[in-house]
């Protein structure tokens, strides 16, 4: 999920079924879909801050709160790796168990 796409787009294009603060804007709508089109990476790396800076400064949302995280595992479990997003972006075929000795 590392791509600005999956979060600008679907939070902040007017007619993404996400945008769930219905914040419009023809000018980072445009900029949304050239940068998808952009093959050049630096160039889609810049719209992409383009229409960041363009969000913050309209500061469509002001977030007062956010859930936390949390996973407890048993000692005996290895190579987890929490990821921000959730559980399901886990990659559990990486975790294995450690016997007991």
């Amino acid at each position: 999920m590392p791509d600005p796409d999956n979060f600008l787009f679907q939070l902040f294009h007017s007619r993404s079924p996400r945008n769930f603060t219905r914040y419009a804007s023809r000018t980072v709508d445009d900029l949304l879909l050239q940068a998808r089109r952009e093959t050049d990476l630096s160039r889609r790396t810049e719209l992409y801050r383009q229409v960041e800076q363009m969000v913050m400064n309209d500061a469509p949302i002001i977030p007062v709160w956010h859930y936390t995280y949390e996973r407890l595992f048993q000692p005996y479990v290895k190579s987890v790796e929490v990821n921000g997003l959730g559980d399901p972006y886990i990659p559990l075929r990486k975790i294995w168990l450690e016997g007991r000795r």
